[in-house]
């Protein structure tokens, strides 16, 4: 069966989507090394704005994962304002009861248990951290030629295969995924019909005389 892709718009939307992608580091360091690393390797330490980006953080710590993580939430004192490692104001809290305490005048960064529940604690101990890169979808209109129905499961199975291929190909990252989006009713796919110009009309109508 024979498929022909063709690309009729490409990166048609880009647009953030409600939260983040986490990614735990199970390697132990110090709050400022976390710190570190996660501006090296995504874009911060984990910052987390509401209860369903909270939620998202959890869902992702592998299965069996007990231990307490840092998130990016710190303060430079005793009396200064909590804030995100990227800079962002912090307008969501989790904390556990009593906390934050600041025990012995020392903890200004935050970590958090597998529940949820945040407490404050000293920068310098070594704990595994999370962090986030931003989640974006990018939308990809496309025609395809088949003599096949392109609505039918396995065909679209296929059509998607071939599709992360070619993307892939282009540069689409390994942690990407990409699936259909449904405009109108279940189908994906709608016909496209063509109409000639008068132009091509009128060259028609000329050699035909």
């Amino acid at each position: 069966m024979r498929i022909d892709l063709i690309f009729v718009l490409l990166s048609a939307l880009i647009a953030s989507v409600n939260s983040y992608v986490f990614y735990l580091v199970s390697g132990e360091m110090s709050w400022t090394n976390a710190q570190m690393y996660c501006r090296q390797h995504h874009i911060d330490l984990a910052t987390v704005n509401k209860q369903t980006e909270l939620t998202e953080l959890l869902k992702s710590l592998p299965s069996g994962f007990r231990d307490e993580f840092w998130i990016g939430l710190y303060r430079t004192d005793g009396y200064a304002p909590w804030v995100w490692s990227d800079g962002s104001k912090s307008l969501f809290r989790s904390w556990q009861t009593s906390q934050p305490n600041n025990a012995g005048g020392i903890q200004y960064c935050v970590y958090t248990t597998t529940t949820g529940y945040w407490n404050d604690w000293e920068c310098p101990d070594k704990l595994p951290f999370m962090c986030y890169t931003e989640k974006k979808i990018q939308i990809v209109r496309l025609e395809v030629k088949s003599s096949k129905n392109v609505n039918d499961p396995a065909v679209k199975n296929m059509i998607l295969a071939k599709l992360e291929q070619i993307l892939k190909e282009k540069g689409l990252t390994k942690d990407a995924k990409i699936s259909w989006k449904m405009f109108s009713g279940e189908n994906v796919f709608h016909k496209m019909w063509y109409q000639k110009s008068d132009a091509s009309d009128a060259s028609c109508k000329r050699s035909m005389n």
